[in-house]
């Protein structure tokens, strides 16, 4: 297994068994227990109600899948909603439930990084409410089980939400995304999550005679080992009696945040995929390059540092790897800043004697300029195959979720 893995008791925090649980890393749809907590609290104070209908913004409905898929402007209740979120893990209603709660999603980001900080999650930084990658967004093993058991222990009455087999939308019948609960009897809960950077997480608990388990297996090579390695520990877990003075959840140590970049898998478990080069054409505002690099791989990894690093300073921009027209090299910079944001990052760094050059708006525009007129020369991709080839008819093959 690559990621880390933790195992405790949900009601004592006794820790069973652990590997790196302290060690930062991608939290994919994770994410989603935290945005369904705040959503806990607001239907608690009475800020939400169950039946209260939300709209269906261009934003939520423009996000990838897995998704509900319904239009903008349509509606659907809190509860539904949740339902979906939680079982399904639907990317477009975590925007459906943040824009319903805070107006906009920025603003409930706001609210899910108090209540990690509130409850002591010291290796965690939210920047979405639906884990789709962000190198900003990172946990732990150790923060995800003190999320879990607040879950539990804060809100009983919503533990339905984690365990309910299917979630109906119409004719459709959507699946638990967690297969764990069809395999294992005593298991009832909690969330899956994927992306290529992160690999296959599972935060699973089991009950058995009373007393609750929760396993928390990250960066799993697919759907199947996930919650196989988690049956297996909480099986291997239950066979052991409790232990009063094994060390609790609370007194693992976590990496402070920022300090260590997380693995990132996707070379491993999304075999082929190359990194993701942004359209020098599309920068904009003002911005930060932190470097010319030979490979886009080296300048990715080298963003995605400079980004946890910078969490805070560069809230709502865009990141990437560049490739500058007439260069060799691949840039990993920042743009949609102000100005005072883009001087404020490199005065950062530059403390650190990390090389970072502040970009202007002039500079943007005269790359973009250049870039704009390369692409112009540039065959459309959508007339050539995967590889600058002409298309082959291939036989259609079943996509596994």
């Amino acid at each position: 297994m690559a990621g880390p893995s933790l195992l405790f008791d949900a009601a004592t925090g006794e820790v069973v068994s652990q590997d790196r649980a302290g060690e930062p890393w991608y939290p994919a749809s994770l994410t989603k227990l935290m945005t369904a907590y705040v959503i806990f609290e607001k239907l608690k104070r009475g800020e939400m109600t169950p039946d209260q209908k939300l709209a269906v913004s261009q934003l939520a409905s423009s996000q990838p899948a897995s998704k509900v898929g319904m239009k903008p402007g349509t509606t659907i209740t809190v509860d539904l909603a949740v339902q979906m979120l939680l079982i399904y893990s639907a990317n477009d209603m975590a925007y459906v439930l943040a824009e319903g709660a805070s107006g906009n999603y920025q603003e409930f980001v706001k609210l899910m990084n108090a209540e990690a900080k509130r409850l002591g999650m010291t290796a965690t930084h939210y920047a979405n409410p639906n884990g789709l990658f962000d190198a900003r967004q990172v946990t732990s093993a150790r923060d995800i089980g003190v999320l879990a058991t607040a879950l539990l222990r804060d809100f009983p009455e919503h533990a339905h939400y984690f365990s309910q087999a299917d979630v109906a939308l119409g004719k459709r019948k959507l699946l638990n995304r967690n297969s764990l609960l069809r395999k294992m009897k005593t298991a009832d809960g909690m969330k899956t999550g994927f992306v290529c950077n992160s690999g296959f997480n599972l935060v699973a608990s089991a009950t058995d005679n009373g007393r609750k388990l929760i396993a928390i297996v990250l960066g799993a090579s697919g759907g199947r080992e996930r919650a196989d390695l988690a049956e297996m520990m909480l099986t291997s877990g239950f066979a052991k009696p409790p232990q009063p003075q094994q060390m609790r959840l609370s007194a693992i140590a976590n990496a402070q945040l920022g300090t260590l970049v997380p693995a990132d898998l996707t070379q491993t478990v999304c075999k082929g995929k190359p990194t993701a080069i942004a359209r020098a054409s599309g920068l904009t505002g003002w911005g930060v390059s932190f470097g010319s690099y030979d490979k886009p791989a080296t300048a990715d990894m080298a963003l995605r540092g400079r980004l946890l690093g910078a969490r805070d300073m560069i809230q709502n921009s865009t990141a990437g790897v560049v490739r500058i027209p007439g260069t060799n090299g691949y840039s990993a910079m920042v743009w949609d800043l102000d100005q005072a944001a883009s001087l404020s990052v490199c005065a950062a760094f530059k403390k650190q004697n990390s090389y970072c050059d502040v970009m202007t708006p002039e500079g943007f525009a005269s790359i973009a300029n250049l870039a704009r007129a390369t692409e112009e020369r540039i065959v459309p991709a959508a007339s050539q195959g995967d590889a600058g080839m002409p298309r082959k008819k291939k036989k259609a093959k079943r996509k596994k979720n």
